[in-house]
């Protein structure tokens, strides 16, 4: 779609970063903001423009750390484009193609981030719908992001998405059958997890159906049979994940977080970034002004100074 050296618009195109089925991605620079951005084109230019617009106002909804920012969308010589941040590094398929086997505490550490992204997203009634190793990016400081929200839905009064879309390997069985929930992301999660510490997903087939057949009678071998160095409790965590009903699976993303905090030996009711939160709210209340007479420093709530006495 765009060649190196192009200009679209203020972006000059520098070289491209992939292709996929949906749309090619390149790597630009703002020569306004003098920064590298990301900007994805999807294949498809001849929808409407309401269409195209729904992938980057799903993705600009969310703000999280473990999420690819999407910063815009344009349209420039009748092309339409995204323009996301643009991620220094490599995707978690590439990271598994490489190293085969992902020791547990970086799976662990993976799968706790890649985890906070859904979580935020669930938050917003946005299910991602193709969560998978190739739509997770991991930068060089190790954080994970998750990108591609270009089958991802708004669940907002509906109890399903019901399109049969996403990636067979990584599909829960009621995805299969046009009934994708937030549910379904975090069988997609187990997946992923399964593939870190085993070097392949839970099932694989090039027959969609008989994916389908296996993820439904619930034939799927646990992964500490395949690498004996899973801890019996990270088991467990990912068979709940990919288990067949979805009421017996986690219902919710921060629950995967938990259970690994506790594995990790950390506080099972509170996760790191809840520990953080509670010391930055901590600091705030006692981040008080002084008292307008005497400049001393004021207990927190008080209504009168301690020091001289003066209404406050």
């Amino acid at each position: 779609m765009f060649l190196k050296g192009q200009k679209v618009g203020k972006y000059q195109i520098l070289r491209s970063l992939g292709s996929g089925g949906f749309g090619s991605v390149f790597l630009a620079k703002d020569t306004w903001l003098n920064i590298k951005v990301a900007i994805k084109v999807p294949h498809k230019q001849s929808m409407e423009l309401f269409k195209l617009l729904k992938e980057p106002r799903l993705q600009a909804a969310l703000n999280h750390p473990n999420i690819v920012r999407m910063l815009t969308a344009e349209k420039e010589n009748k092309v339409f484009f995204m323009v996301m941040e643009y991620i220094k590094g490599k995707t978690l398929e590439k990271i598994i193609d490489k190293e085969r086997i992902l020791d547990i505490e970086r799976s662990i550490d993976y799968m706790t981030q890649i985890s906070y992204g859904v979580d935020h997203a669930h938050k917003n009634k946005i299910v991602h719908r193709d969560l998978r190793p190739s739509n997770v990016i991991i930068s060089e400081d190790g954080t994970a992001k998750i990108t591609d929200f270009g089958t991802s839905v708004w669940l907002n009064n509906i109890p399903y998405a019901s399109t049969r879309i996403g990636s067979p390997p990584y599909m829960a069985p009621e995805q299969f059958m046009g009934k994708a929930t937030f549910s379904s992301d975090i069988y997609s999660l187990g997946c992923i997890f399964y593939e870190m510490i085993t070097g392949e997903p839970p099932i694989i087939d090039p027959d969609p159906f008989k994916i389908l057949e296996k993820a439904k009678s619930g034939k799927i071998k646990p992964p500490r049979l395949k690498n004996t160095n899973v801890p019996k409790d990270v088991d467990a965590i990912i068979m709940k994940c990919l288990a067949t009903k979805t009421d017996e699976r986690f219902q919710k993303p921060s629950e995967i977080i938990r259970r690994l905090a506790v594995f990790k030996g950390k506080d099972s009711k509170k996760s790191e970034i809840d520990d953080i939160l509670g010391r930055i709210k901590a600091r705030e209340r006692t981040a008080t002004n002084p008292c307008w007479n005497c400049r001393r420093p004021l207990p927190y709530k008080s209504k009168i100074c301690p020091h001289c006495g003066e209404m406050v």
